[in-house]
């Protein structure tokens, strides 16, 4: 397995290596091997950002289902509601190599991807050779990524898409699974570079957690959840596990019946009197991968209509083009609820 590079000198940036405490952790107590089980697997890490994470029960199931469908999670919503620490639990419980990149204005491409750097010898000679940035790692928190400029967002586009990084000609595959988890702050806040819709479409799922309730808001200012939990929180699986687990929900059937259904909530995007431009066809792809993802969660080896409509609003929202959306996903996810009212469910 690829160890993450040492930190860059950009303060802003840190990276940090879970795979020696993944063997201490395993070394310091009895526990049961990694299952390789979606659904059981499943149920523990949602479990896990449960212990943490308040009041967002719904969510981290996305984020979990996300993974499991080789994706990538945009968390967004205002500062304080627990973006980067839902982002963070995932990261812990899935174990694995781990990165972390706080999105600045000042932040540069290749304080990203890596860049080349002059490498002497004990001859004097010097040479260029690259060294990996920390994008470098199974799991990656990009906290705030639209403080960030567009030039450095687009350097995710070829990660995020294909798991490779291009730098001076080279591609460099990145760890086998990769997953980006990134934050972002709603567009009206200052400081903030609204996200491409390129960006945007490279991400399986957007989630806006929202403010918890009374209650759970309780067990965070108590104590009993939220960051001073994060330390409690120990990995469940292993990167090699999680690729099983990805296999296991990529053959999940998908019938007719449902893939007709998926294709008439993309036409219904394009038919919306609010929408601009509507959900492609790799949006339907997307689609059914986080659909057969949560049947797999629910322990079924077939999609089924609801697996669908659970999963459409996260996976279509910000794939859409909303006439007067001031760059939120709000109105979109408005749009794609209207849709899913409209397209009759199939009962076969």
């Amino acid at each position: 397995m690829q160890l993450p590079p040492p930190p860059l000198a950009n303060d802003a940036l840190t990276s940090d290596a879970t795979s020696t405490a993944t063997a201490a952790a395993a070394d310091a107590r009895p526990a049961a091997p990694p299952t390789a089980n979606a659904a059981e697997l499943g149920a523990r890490l949602v479990s896990a950002i449960d212990a943490v994470v308040a009041g967002q029960h719904a969510v981290a199931e996305i984020a979990v289902a996300t993974l499991f469908a080789r994706g990538h999670l945009l968390i967004e919503d205002i500062p304080g509601v627990g973006k980067t620490l839902l982002a963070q639990v995932l990261a812990r419980a899935v174990g694995g190599t781990f990165g972390r990149i706080q999105g600045t204005p000042d932040l540069l491409p290749g304080d990203v991807t890596g860049s080349m750097m002059p490498i002497s010898d004990a001859a004097g000679s010097t040479r260029l050779e690259f060294r990996p940035g920390p994008v470098f790692a199974n799991v990656v928190v990009f906290d705030e990524l639209n403080r960030a400029t567009p030039r450095t967002q687009s350097a995710l586009l070829e990660a995020a898409e294909e798991a490779t990084v291009t730098v001076d000609g080279t591609s460099h595959r990145l760890p086998s699974p990769f997953m980006l988890v990134a934050t972002q702050n709603p567009i009206e806040i200052a400081g903030t570079y609204g996200l491409g819709e390129g960006s945007l479409d490279r991400f399986a799922a957007v989630v806006t957690p929202g403010r918890a309730s009374a209650e759970f808001e309780l067990d965070v200012v108590t104590g009993r959840r939220g960051r001073t939990m994060l330390r409690a929180i120990d990995p469940l699986t292993t990167p090699d596990v999680i690729a099983v687990v990805q296999d296991e929900v990529a053959s999940v059937q998908v019938s007719d019946a449902v893939g007709e259904y998926v294709v008439a909530l993309l036409g219904a995007t394009r038919q919306h009197p609010a929408v601009r431009l509507g959900a492609s066809t790799r949006a339907g792809v997307s689609l059914v991968g986080l659909a057969r993802a949560r049947a797999a969660l629910s322990g079924r080896t077939y999609v089924v209509p609801d697996d669908v409509a659970r999963v459409a609003v996260a996976s279509l929202a910000h794939r859409i083009l909303v006439m007067e959306s001031g760059g939120s996903t709000t109105a979109g996810r408005q749009a794609i609820e209207e849709c899913l009212a409209a397209v009759p469910v199939p009962t076969a």
